[in-house]
């Protein structure tokens, strides 16, 4: 990583940080929420992913 990107990334975790605190509780809930909504829709998909790939759905190559 180069510096130009780790820089870049530490001011987006600072100015995130700082954003945070300034929220009300109820922003942060509404933040929680839709967050780990936004994680159990990619568990889900990637559970999904891993069932269509297993070996027991791919077709045969006859």
């Amino acid at each position: 990583m180069n510096k130009n990107t780790r820089n870049g990334l530490l001011a987006l975790g600072l100015a995130a940080a700082a954003a945070w605190y300034k929220m009300t509780p109820e922003q942060k809930t509404n933040v929680k929420t839709r967050v780990s909504d936004w994680g159990n829709k990619v568990k889900d998909g990637l559970a999904n992913l891993k069932k269509q790939a297993s070996p027991n759905n791919v077709a045969s190559a006859s």
